[in-house]
């Protein structure tokens, strides 16, 4: 698991030497004209520090498409080098259909799979079955001592847990796990694990307590848990593993991002 801390122009000045964290996300865009003009500092100086870098556009109310081809013109020069992430909150939040455009048209034009950052409400509030299906992770935001509930989706990538001093997240995985999120990828790249009996977690794993995702158990298998599966079930948003722990059925992604295969 590693510590992520996001900063814009408000932090102008801030070095981040004086961080503790494993990575950092930036600032780069808002709407179609602003472009954060502290981003290029902060990228030269997590290069100088050796600490992979995200950057992500603040959406608000403006045109969908020219919002993203705005963030992909400013971005261009870190693709297959920074995650990328539509920030969806406050006065931008236009919908799932409409964040969906937005996902689509930063994945055709980079091939990088774009994650989308939203607080528990949010993401429990809207509809987002075709984000989900669509394979872009979630960022997800609570700042609480208790993990976030959600009742779609069936994992995050990272969660914001506080801003305080600085807005801080758990990523659920390793460095090599981090950069991975900011490479182009093919679309004949097989997503998830479609046999396998015996599985590694590769970051920690939410245990849901039904196959819709909607309840949670309150468990965790965390990193390098091994586990035997029943079955594997599809649906149209993922491809999951049945199987009984404690004393129950329980069900958890069989996504290759999270997991490994270790015996057929």
């Amino acid at each position: 698991m590693l510590k992520i801390i996001d900063i814009s122009n408000h932090q102008k000045g801030l070095k981040l030497s004086t961080l503790n964290a494993d990575a950092f996300i930036f600032k780069l865009t808002e709407g179609t004209s602003f472009h954060d003009d502290t981003a290029e500092d902060f990228i030269k100086q997590a290069r100088a520090l050796n600490k992979p870098f995200g950057l992500y556009h603040f959406l608000n109310g403006e045109n969908i498409s020219a919002q993203a081809d705005f963030f992909i013109k400013k971005c261009v020069p870190y693709i297959g080098e920074a995650i990328l992430v539509l920030d969806y909150e406050d006065y931008g939040r236009q919908g799932s259909k409409k964040s969906k455009e937005f996902l689509d048209i930063v994945f055709k034009q980079t091939k990088v799979k774009p994650l989308i950052y939203m607080n528990e409400s949010d993401a429990n509030s809207d509809d987002w079955s075709e984000v989900i299906q669509a394979d872009f992770g979630l960022w997800v935001a609570k700042y609480s001592s208790n993990l976030p509930k959600l009742t779609q989706w069936p994992n995050y990538a990272m969660w914001q847990y506080t801003n305080s001093p600085y807005d801080t997240s758990h990523f659920y995985g390793d460095l090599n796990a981090f950069k991975k999120y900011a490479k182009p990828i093919t679309q004949n790249e097989t997503k998830y694990h479609t046999k396998g009996r015996r599985f590694r977690a590769l970051k920690d794993l939410i245990v849901k307590a039904d196959e819709t995702w909607k309840k949670d158990t309150g468990m965790l298998f965390s990193k390098s848990s091994i586990f035997d599966i029943e079955t594997i079930c599809h649906t149209k948003t993922t491809t999951h593993a049945r199987l009984n722990y404690n004393h129950r059925e329980v069900f958890v992604t069989l996504h290759t991002d999270y997991v490994e295969m270790i015996e057929e």
